[in-house]
């Protein structure tokens, strides 16, 4: 801690932040890896962790910090679509948390690493699962070629859609290509170049190449992207004598840019 007393507030009745929410989707639990080291390091360091508390700004000036270091991530980018305060839709966030359900056919707005990620936690629902592959394959139930089509037939149907055409453009490179495969693989339905227009109670109104078309789906999700929330920087600056804005706060972007930017604002302290 290099002789600081560090105080360390998180709204959340768990530490993580959005390392839980990377960690969801299938073959992303390595995530929780490195939020479980970092929870370790600050119990070994004695740090005192405040969880299910919302920090505001009176509460922060209360404490007389003489630096403070504002990590308060990101919030969902909302388009503004016709419909899309309709009742079947949802964010992905909450899907993929378990606070929002979905039907059986779903359409996703967005075609980023949230909007496929997202896709892929919806197509594997009902597909066979690792333990249950191998007690049939063990027990040898069914033919080899029949269980590993049932790996990737789930219970749902989904539609990704994306404006631009190129599809998770904020993947890195040695993990896009795997997840497009798996995409593939699913059976995932995606269409680029393809702008959502409105959104009904029967599924979305798009754009492609100049023409109209309608893609049905009970739910839709919107994962069009993330804005910093950074409402409380906007309150504190100018009262608080140091104030670093790191992370999503500043910008959305990877898990890289955040450790790297939370390790600059301790080494300048």
């Amino acid at each position: 801690l290099r002789g600081h007393n560090v105080v360390l507030y998180e709204k959340g009745k768990k530490l993580g932040g959005q390392l839980r929410l990377a960690a969801i989707p299938p073959g992303r639990g390595e995530f929780l890896t490195f939020g479980d080291y970092l929870e370790a390091r600050l119990k070994n360091l004695n740090v005192a962790v405040h969880l299910g508390v919302e920090a505001s700004s009176l509460q922060v000036e209360a404490e007389k910090p003489d630096a403070l270091v504002l990590a308060t991530g990101a919030v969902a980018l909302i388009p503004p679509l016709k419909g899309i305060d309709g009742p079947n839709v949802r964010l992905a966030w909450d899907v993929l948390t378990g606070k929002a359900d979905t039907g059986h056919e779903v359409v996703i707005i967005g075609g980023g690493a949230v909007g496929l990620e997202t896709a892929l936690f919806l197509a594997h629902k009902g597909a066979l699962d690792a333990e249950t592959l191998y007690f049939l394959m063990f027990k040898q139930a069914e033919r080899f070629e029949t269980l590993q089509s049932l790996l990737y037939q789930g219970v749902k149907k989904v539609t990704v859609v994306e404006m631009i055409k190129k599809l998770g453009q904020d993947i890195g490179t040695s993990t896009r290509w795997t997840i497009l495969q798996d995409v593939s693989r699913m059976g995932i339905k995606t269409l680029t170049r393809t702008q959502a227009k409105e959104i009904t109670r029967e599924g979305v109104i798009a754009e492609r190449d100049g023409k109209d078309l309608f893609l049905k789906g009970d739910t839709v999700v919107i994962a069009a992207g993330a804005r910093p929330d950074n409402r409380l920087y906007e309150e504190l600056k100018g009262r608080v004598a140091e104030v670093h804005l790191i992370g999503d706060a500043k910008s959305p972007r990877k898990v890289l840019e955040a450790v790297a930017e939370g390790f600059e604002a301790g080494r300048t302290l």
